[in-house]
């Protein structure tokens, strides 16, 4: 399982006015009954309807066939979505899948399809990518709950038109629909054209549905394991039901990031994968703690940075600048490739120290010495290591934060299911374009 140290967030092991005190944990420990009783609440709603959805015994239904059916006839998935339909499939797509995925040949992707994701709608980017595929050979999968979303509607009607133009009244079979089971702009197509579809859970926020259609189902298409993505989750939720901050580890860490923004002014939260398929595992985060826990001036800002790479671009700030952040390191205890792939063997004498060493040795050790550096600057910060990059370990790690940022909303006061100031965007952007 995921381990979780907390060590360097207190003040026996990092110091300074900026770490918790033992008067501040049981602080926090007397909010948990209520925070706790506030997500039974949520559950009972199903506004915290993640918490159960996972334990379905129908939650891969038809998954497995219908993904069969694409990686056989399609050489390309193309997943039209944005936010949380985008963010934790290429969390999962990057970590789960070898590096390099779409330039791989079909035999090394093991017959399964290449996958790019749409989550932004640059218009550049847009044309590029349609005019690098073969639509025919193609694969659409259009992911919004209510239909409504703008900029994945904009992208549908433009594959749409392209497809009928192509394929005539075939043009619906080279497309997936993931939304809601019964209303919404996209299911009276679904019904009209015979559209192979999947089903949002009405009250499952985009952010909160990597382990649903929205996730599992592209990621199946490309070979990920779904089974243990949910096993993994399953997991964790079983490991963190307890009302206690000593066994429940994803209350601990909601609950000392809602101390240290409060109590302590640390209102920048970064999260710092050492390591590369672990480097969207921040931005997922970062979408899920923002939206989620700012709002009604509350809420910390969550930063992505990537070990090794933004020790020489971000650390430097982290070392001397402000101390208003908290850290989490995201470890990894053993990469996939072979030693004998990254070992040094013949450095100059300036580098004996790194003879015999693997790269991911070299990593993991800047990855220690950049927690101990902070440490030694009264920088609290925490680690999550994973034994090894899998599915079951992933699916763990989404629900393990998932959790945390609805133990954190309650102790907060605030709702971590809706996005108020995200909708007023919305219809802003549909008056401008009326308008015009």
């Amino acid at each position: 399982m995921l381990k979780v140290d907390f060590k360097n967030i207190f003040e026996e092991t990092v110091g300074g006015n900026k770490a918790i005190s033992k008067c501040d944990v049981q602080e926090l420990e007397s909010k948990v009954p209520a925070a706790h009783e506030k997500i039974q609440d949520w559950r009972k709603s199903e506004d915290a309807i993640f918490y159960d959805y996972i334990f379905r015994d129908d939650i891969t239904a038809g998954i497995a066939e219908t993904a069969e059916k694409i990686a056989s006839n399609f050489e390309n998935v193309i997943v039209l979505g944005i936010g949380g339909s985008a963010l934790g499939l290429r969390c999962a797509a990057q970590s789960l899948l070898p590096p390099f995925w779409n330039m791989l040949g079909k035999d090394s992707r093991k017959g399964k399809p290449r996958l790019f994701v749409c989550d932004n709608i640059d218009s550049d980017s847009f044309a590029a990518l349609m005019q690098l595929v073969d639509i025919a050979k193609s694969c659409f999968i259009v992911i919004s709950k209510s239909g409504k979303t703008t900029e994945t509607a904009a992208q549908f009607f433009i594959v749409a038109s392209r497809l009928k133009k192509l394929l005539g009244q075939s043009w619906s079979k080279n497309l997936v629909i993931i939304t809601d089971p019964k209303s919404g702009e996209l299911r009276p197509m679904v019904e009209k054209e015979g559209i192979t579809s999947f089903a949002i859970p009405p009250k499952l926020g985009g952010r909160f549905s990597v382990l649903s259609p929205v996730g599992l189902f592209p990621a199946a298409c490309v070979g990920i394991d779904i089974e243990n993505l949910v096993a993994g989750a399953r997991e964790m939720a079983k490991r963190c039901c307890s009302p206690d901050l000593k066994s429940n580890p994803a209350y601990a860490l909601g609950g000392y990031h809602y101390i240290l923004d409060t109590e302590k002014k640390m209102n920048i939260s970064v999260m710092m994968p050492y390591s590369d398929a672990l480097s969207l595992a921040s931005d997922w985060y970062v979408q899920l703690w923002a939206e989620s826990l700012g709002k009604a001036g509350r809420g910390q800002t969550p930063v992505k940075a990537l070990g090794a790479t933004d020790q020489h671009s971000q650390v430097q700030l982290y070392m001397e600048g402000p101390s208003d952040k908290v850290f989490t390191f995201l470890y990894v205890e053993k990469f996939s490739s072979r030693n004998e792939e990254t070992i040094v063997e013949e450095p100059s004498e300036a580098f004996s120290y790194i003879k015999e060493r693997t790269l991911s040795e070299i990593l993991n050790a800047e990855c220690e010495a950049t927690i101990g550096a902070l440490t030694k600057m009264n920088r609290p910060s925490m680690k999550i290591s994973f034994p090894n990059v899998d599915a079951l370990h992933l699916g763990e790690f989404f629900m393990f934060y998932q959790i945390a940022t609805a133990f954190a909303g309650a102790l907060y006061g605030i709702n971590p299911f809706d996005q108020p100031g995200v909708e007023l965007g919305k219809i802003l952007t549909r008056e401008i374009l009326t308008k015009r």
